[in-house]
């Protein structure tokens, strides 16, 4: 990634026309299809659970983030990367994308001038069956037609809103380093808390209120930007860009 100096300047996006949804409506839908019309063991239809826990719920409160956004709508990591997010709690604060009939499976956004990275606030679910396989592509369009994708692996970079993954470096491992999360309760950002609760028959790794990924993509600096593309591939994950800022040195 490039470095970032104090002569670094930063380029927000406004995401407001793209926003679908509110991160914390992420498990009140109903994921209804597409679905086989025979019994099955499918995702229960709440977007979170299992075969032998169906009434699975989890706690996702944005009211961390959106106090620490304040009247600027604007937050920064401990780098003093900026991100641009809602501070009122009506407005929606994040695109989701997926392979479920709720949302499109891809959204596209322009992008211009040129970049040498991009920073991303990114929010949505992944599941044992969606493990060591892409989730999702976050991919970049230049003017001359050529690309850079970053592929959202689960347990890689791609982790669930609604907990941390389990490491010990032994039988549970990433094989990458552990991402920083911005903790939507609280509003902090962090590289795991002190203290999990527990979800019954699903995790004891859970997240009250909910934590997003901070995400970077190195980008040639050298080309023009044209399209930003959030793609969902794997059934059943829903993929969410909550924002997005172009480090332009």
């Amino acid at each position: 990634m490039p470095t970032i100096t104090n002569k670094t300047s930063f380029d927000t996006l406004d995401l407001h026309q793209y926003y679908n949804a509110k991160v914390t409506d992420i498990f009140k839908q109903s994921y209804l299809s597409p679905r086989v019309n025979v019994p099955t063991l499918m995702l229960p239809t709440q977007g979170i659970g299992n075969w032998c826990y169906p009434l699975t719920q989890a706690n996702i409160d944005d009211s961390g983030l959106r106090k620490l956004a304040g009247n600027n709508n604007e937050i920064f990591t401990p780098k003093r990367i900026p991100f641009n997010t809602p501070h009122d709690s009506v407005d929606n604060n994040i695109v989701f994308t997926s392979q479920w009939d709720n949302y499109s499976d891809e959204i596209r956004i322009p992008l211009n001038g040129s970049a040498s990275a991009m920073h991303l606030l990114m929010a949505g679910s992944t599941n044992p069956m969606q493990s060591r396989i892409t989730n999702g592509e976050v991919i970049v369009t230049y003017t001359d037609d050529s690309k850079d994708t970053l592929q959202l692996r689960n347990p890689e970079n791609w982790w669930p809103i609604e907990q941390d993954y389990m490491i010990d470096g032994y039988a549970f491992t990433t094989g990458a380093r552990f991402p920083l999360r911005l903790y939507l309760k609280d509003g902090t950002f962090g590289y795991g808390l002190k203290k999990y609760t527990s979800i019954s028959g699903f995790t004891n790794m859970a997240i009250d209120g909910g934590a997003a990924t901070v995400l970077q993509m190195p980008l040639n600096k050298l080309k023009s930007l044209k399209s930003l593309k959030i793609k969902a591939i794997a059934n059943d994950v829903v993929i969410g860009l909550m924002s997005v800022t172009l480090q332009r040195n």
